[in-house]
């Protein structure tokens, strides 16, 4: 079983970076010609993906491996989970704008969809830090007592 959870956890964290990968080649085409119904889906399958891949970290974290009270105290495990609150944040303007377009305001202006971009890019720095400390807590380092 723990195997098998592990698996899932990366695939989530692999579905999340490929919406966001395939998200910032979308928003690349010219404004009138950006597909905002398709946006508006993978953002949708971004938000599931991201909302599952928590679910499943914290029950990895709380109920197998090293165990919560393993996980609590680890400055890196903490900053990986104020890192995807982040994410979810600055994930809000783009999920607005999508909705919004695929629901009607049909009008997007590059302004705003460059802003977009920037955003994602952002969401993608963000990720790869996200990793970096998922790394370092599994291995102990900056574990605090």
């Amino acid at each position: 079983m723990t195997a098998a959870t592990a698996a899932l956890h990366f695939l989530l964290a692999f579905m999340l970076v490929a919406c966001l990968a395939v998200e910032l080649a979308l928003l690349k085409a010219p404004p009138e010609r950006v597909p905002f119904p398709a946006l508006a889906k993978i953002d949708a399958l971004y938000g599931l993906s991201a909302g599952l891949l928590v679910a499943v970290g914290l029950y990895r974290a709380i109920n197998f491996e090293k165990g919560w009270a393993y996980y609590s105290h680890s400055l890196p495990f903490l900053i990986k989970l104020g890192l995807f609150v982040a994410i979810a944040i600055a994930s809000i303007y783009p999920t607005i704008h999508f909705f919004r377009a695929r629901h009607g305001d049909k009008h997007v202006d590059r302004t705003t969809i460059d802003r977009i971009r920037r955003i994602v890019h952002l969401e993608l720095a963000l990720v790869a830090a996200l990793v970096v400390c998922a790394s370092l807590a599994a291995k102990g380092i900056g574990f605090v007592t």
